[in-house]
């Protein structure tokens, strides 16, 4: 719920920050210091049920980055972990057994692939039409129920 209301406030704060100065950032204009600061904000992904890639859009949107900026570049931040744990799970997996299914782990990787760009894509196209509001609502719903339950 914090987490939600702290994406509403930085969507809301970056708007009024785009409105007074009538420019924001993009992916190509952020600094060191911006990306630093994106990046260090990923440590709040340690709490449980906070999204990493939710946490590095709010930390953008405070930075006064766009919308499709920020989704963008928090993306980009997933690569690098993304690619050294599988390079984990190859050398776990060629550990394990002394003929893995290469065919199948290539064929997962690329399916994996495929469709987290197609996601990525269409989450994009979405954050630049509808904004982030439903993403809010959605934590907050989310977060009343768990409560609810628990």
């Amino acid at each position: 719920i914090g987490f939600g209301l702290l994406l509403w406030f930085a969507d809301w704060y970056r708007r009024e920050q785009r409105r007074a100065s009538g420019t924001h950032s993009t992916e190509f204009t952020i600094s060191w210091y911006q990306a630093l600061l994106i990046g260090i904000a990923q440590i709040f992904a340690l709490i449980p049920g906070t999204s990493r890639s939710g946490v590095t859009i709010t930390a953008a949107l405070l930075l006064g980055i766009s919308r499709v900026a920020a989704a963008r570049f928090s993306f980009l931040l997933a690569i690098p972990v993304i690619c050294a744990a599988t390079l984990v799970l190859l050398t776990e997996a060629s550990d394990v057994s002394e003929n893995p299914a290469w065919d199948v782990l290539l064929l997962g990787t690329v399916l994996a692939g495929v469709t987290a760009f197609a996601c990525i894509h269409f989450f994009i196209k979405l954050v630049e039409r509808i904004g982030m509001l439903p993403f809010v609502i959605y934590r907050i719903v989310l977060g009343v129920g768990i409560l609810l339950i628990v």
